[in-house]
């Protein structure tokens, strides 16, 4: 019996030390795989992490034995071909200009890599119009009436794009690389479009100012001389012209002076994209073009006529020829005497579009001007004109305020500010 017990016991301390290594051996086991299978996933993860920043190529993934795919990006081409399926038009028009603008995104995102595909695409001269269509004739403006306002300079800026190429122009500006810069450069030279060459002369300037600079004068006066015939034109294509003029005006070119000078009169109406630059540019030295408009027979609008005189007449005192035209004017009884006074009453400013001389030397050489007219006078309204003229320079000569020639306020000279005077209308 003592016999069995002990063998019993021997059998159960066995088994429980076989037991024991054996639990040892799986626990080992265990861990070791599972420290393999956290190296693995922490290598995996580090990759994959790598793969969405962009420091690997896209690639295949192994996880855990099984293979994953990781999908690559979209090509500038595929991005290009989509943008040409958008058209936004109809009641869908504001979700498919989201979807343009995302795509533009993507392609800028892109950088450098883009940059061939869109030189390839600019160089087929394929577009589409986002610019939204006219709904009437009537929209066209005020281009066939008599009177016009003054120019100003329109935009290339835009919220969005008014056409694919002008939105790919500012994917070319967001990328900023050399490579952009040369693609960008190279539509000044290609381009017929006056839009699309005065965005991208604003993108250049802004990118390497100055450099691009006889590129883009070379560009609009080409443009200027020998305008393309645009299919399907819209807004901005009305406003080519005045695009072109603009570039001139931002360099301060005066090399299309004496183009613009045979402009200035265009089917009997005042072209004033081509006045605004000449006087812009060319200050003082426009006025023998200048006189030259307002003495054709083909000028017959008074306004035209009006707006040619009151540039020359800036000169009044500086100029014998601008000195010559306020005598031929106030002394001429088939002009509006209205228009007549007008013409001595804003020698000293103080009237609408013209500013109050501060040089002394040309405000007594106006002063004389108007001595010099006033004993020829012989009609109320004229004489009283030249009278507050001659008082009104005085002012300025002693830096008081002035008289407004139109009666109820004054102005301070080159000011705005008014106060209460009793000076009559004349």
């Amino acid at each position: 019996m003592k016999t069995f017990l002990t063998a019993l016991v021997a059998l159960v301390v066995g088994f429980g030390a076989a037991f024991a290594i054996v639990s040892a051996q799986k626990e080992s086991a265990l861990n070791d795989q599972r420290a393999k299978l956290e190296a693995q996933w922490r290598a995996e993860k580090e990759q994959l992490e790598a793969e969405m920043s962009g420091k690997r190529q896209p690639g295949k993934l192994k996880i855990l034995q099984k293979e994953v795919v990781v999908a690559s990006h979209r090509t500038p081409e595929e991005i290009l071909q989509n943008l040409l399926t958008l058209k936004p038009v109809g009641a869908t028009r504001i979700n498919v200009i989201r979807k343009i603008v995302h795509e533009l995104e993507d392609l800028a995102d892109l950088k450098d890599e883009a940059v061939p595909s869109i030189h390839s695409f600019l160089t087929r001269n394929e577009d589409l119009d986002y610019s939204e269509k006219r709904t009437d004739e009537g929209d066209r403006g005020n281009n066939d009436r008599g009177w016009r306002p003054s120019r100003s300079n329109p935009s290339t800026e835009f919220t969005l794009p008014p056409s694919l190429r002008i939105g790919l122009f500012e994917v070319l500006e967001q990328i900023g690389t050399p490579a952009a810069e040369s693609a960008l450069a190279q539509v000044l030279s290609s381009s017929g479009r006056a839009v699309e060459v005065a965005c991208v002369v604003r993108m250049l300037e802004a990118m390497a100012p100055g450099k691009y600079r006889e590129l883009a004068i070379n560009a609009a006066k080409d443009l200027l001389r020998n305008p393309l015939a645009i299919n399907n034109p819209n807004r901005l294509d009305e406003q080519a012209e005045n695009y072109l003029y603009a570039i001139l005006e931002m360099y301060k070119d005066t090399t299309f002076a004496a183009d613009a000078g045979k402009q200035l009169v265009e089917d009997g109406k005042l072209n004033r994209n081509a006045r605004d630059y000449l006087t812009k540019t060319q200050g003082e030295q426009a006025i023998p073009a200048l006189l030259e408009a307002y003495k054709s027979p083909g000028l017959s609008n008074e306004w035209d006529k009006a707006s040619v005189a009151s540039h020359i007449l800036d000169f009044v005192g500086e100029n014998q020829q601008a000195n010559n035209l306020l005598n031929d004017i106030v002394s001429n009884p088939n002009i509006d005497s209205r228009m007549r006074s007008y013409a001595m009453l804003r020698l000293a400013g103080g009237t609408r579009g013209s500013e109050s001389p501060t040089d002394p030397k040309v405000i007594d050489q106006r002063s004389a001007v108007i001595q010099a007219i006033l004993p020829s006078l012989t009609e109320d309204r004229l004489i009283q004109a030249a009278k507050v003229t001659l008082i009104n320079l005085d002012h300025l000569k002693k830096k008081e305020p002035i008289e407004n020639p139109f009666g109820g306020d004054r102005r301070r000279p080159g000011g705005t500010g008014t106060t209460g005077t009793t000076q009559p209308k004349p």
